[in-house]
């Protein structure tokens, strides 16, 4: 033990004699004060006999037994002791969670202060649970500590920010949500967007679509050099809304076009929907009218569908004319199409009504075509009639194909 340490633990104990410690009782499940308890006459030595006990369950049962004995004003010296008995086979999640609780129902600001940092990343039993209590009686305090906690795999920001998060969102009423908002802002990426999402989700789920809602536009804007934490919360909650109601979803796209939100919410909802069935979504964004945004969209509500619902989508393909807003999809298509069948894919190609559009797509059906069967396709492209810069192509893509690969 540092002699700094000692000298924290000294004068947090002498504050706490000096004034009582301030501490309510320690309550029940129930909220009924427990009864009072013979006190643990040496809390420190007997944390030593229970960690060594084999059994997770009796040293589970011990140390509930040895903190129902133990006021809180020893919550330091415990906290040291665990700290010193980190790699001991039996200082597990369990007794980290026990003894965080234990503390936090009587100090989580303290207890928060003093983590015992887990041996492994991304998970912080400590963390976890001490932010847990303490948001239930303090959320806004809970929320700010969690933005200024220390980043690192084994500093818990992450756990903290899950549990800052859930115990949020099992309030009965939501304070300003600005501080839990610049929670979520500071996550990566890929947690930020689980997390915004599950904000939406939770939120239908407890409150109802219409007030969820309610709340979720009152959010204020939160930026982060990534972007505005507001808008991403808008297009999550598009997605959200798809698994309740799509109606609504398509409803909530509509009420953002035009807004600075309204291009994510889109783009989320068709890849998402199309993800989901397919069909729908692609055509819900080609009828969208046209808006600089449009193309992006269009492409990822066809990216989900083609991969997520490969054969309907192939099939959708083929029913119908070659859209003028789907010409990558097409083209692609098309090849792969004639590397089999190359007369379907040459009469699906002629279905287009743009000539420009239609040209493009045939030499891509000459291009597959050529992979398979080069004399016969060098015969249709000789009388096809294609413009000289595609016939150009076409050679230049057969003469690829047919290259030696080096080594």
């Amino acid at each position: 033990m540092t002699s700094r340490s000692v000298l924290g633990i000294a004068v947090a104990l002498l504050v706490g004699i000096a004034l009582g410690w301030a501490l309510p009782p320690a309550s029940s499940p129930t909220g009924d004060a427990r009864p009072a308890v013979q006190a643990a006459a040496d809390p420190i030595a007997a944390l030593e006999t229970i960690l060594a006990m084999e059994s997770p369950r009796e040293r589970a049962r011990a140390l509930v037994d040895l903190l129902d004995r133990t006021h809180p004003s020893s919550g330091l010296l415990v906290r040291e002791k665990l700290s010193e008995l980190r790699a001991e086979p039996g200082m597990d999640e369990i007794v980290e969670i026990l003894v965080a609780e234990w503390w936090a129902d009587a100090a989580p600001q303290i207890a928060f202060v003093h983590p015992i940092d887990p041996l492994w990343p991304d998970r912080h039993p400590w963390v976890r649970t001490v932010v847990e209590a303490w948001t239930e009686t303090d959320p806004i305090a809970a929320a700010l500590a969690v933005q200024n906690m220390p980043a690192g795999p084994n500093k818990g920001r992450k756990s903290a920010a899950r549990a800052v998060l859930d115990a949020w969102l099992a309030l009965d009423t939501m304070p300003d949500p600005k501080a839990l908002l610049g929670v979520i802002a500071q996550l990566e990426p890929m947690a930020r967007g689980g997390a915004l999402h599950h904000v939406a989700k939770t939120l239908i789920e407890h409150r109802g679509i219409d007030a969820a809602l309610d709340v979720i536009r009152s959010m204020p804007d939160e930026r982060t050099p990534g972007g505005s934490v507001q808008q991403e919360l808008l297009a999550r909650t598009g997605v959200a809304l798809l698994d309740f109601d799509e109606g609504r979803a398509v409803a909530w796209a509509a009420e953002h076009a035009g807004t600075p939100a309204g291009p994510g919410i889109h783009k989320h909802i068709a890849y998402y929907w199309g993800v989901n069935v397919g069909r729908p979504a692609l055509e819900w964004a080609l009828d969208l009218p046209d808006s600089p945004s449009k193309p992006a969209i269009v492409k990822r509500a066809w990216i989900s569908y083609s991969r997520k619902h490969r054969d309907d989508a192939a099939d959708w393909l083929r029913s119908r004319p070659p859209h003028p807003e789907m010409k990558a999809a097409y083209r692609d298509f098309i090849r792969s199409l004639a590397e089999t069948e190359p007369e379907p894919a040459v009469e699906l190609a002629e279905r287009a009504e743009d000539p420009d559009y239609r040209n493009d797509l045939l030499a891509a059906a000459a291009e597959g075509w050529m992979t398979v069967d080069p004399e016969a396709a060098q015969a249709w492209l000789a009388g096809s009639g294609l413009p000289p810069e595609l016939t150009q192509r076409v050679r230049a893509a057969a003469r690829k194909t047919r290259a030696p690969r080096p080594g």
